[in-house]
């Protein structure tokens, strides 16, 4: 082998290196648990946009889930009791069934 191609073939090696390097840590931070990844989400939100209630189905498109779809709607739904937030549920005819809302437990 000439210097040249020696000289070539170690830097590639050591930019793969990088680049693997970079991935793991991409892959490290989609194995952070639901329960984290939400909290830093719902810390995103406003304090006054909480208080009007939030959709799970609102959050769960904002949330990358373990495989990089959506993360599971009743695994969001643990996640969110987990972090202490209450579902109320709103009724209404029978056409439209029922919506529900999730507020943080302090405002009881």
């Amino acid at each position: 082998m000439t210097d040249n191609f020696r000289r070539g073939l170690i830097a590639r090696l050591q930019q793969c290196l990088v680049e693997h390097t970079e991935t793991q840590e991409d892959d490290t931070a989609s194995l952070t648990p639901l329960h984290k990844r939400l909290k830093r989400l719902l810390d995103t939100i406003s304090s006054s946009e909480q208080r009007k209630g939030l959709s799970l189905l609102d959050l769960q498109s904002r949330l990358r889930g373990r495989k990089g779809g959506l993360p599971h709607i009743g695994e969001l739904g643990a996640a969110m009791r987990r972090l202490g937030w209450q579902r109320r549920r709103a009724w209404s005819n029978e056409k439209s069934a029922f919506s529900s809302k999730w507020y943080p437990a302090e405002l009881d």
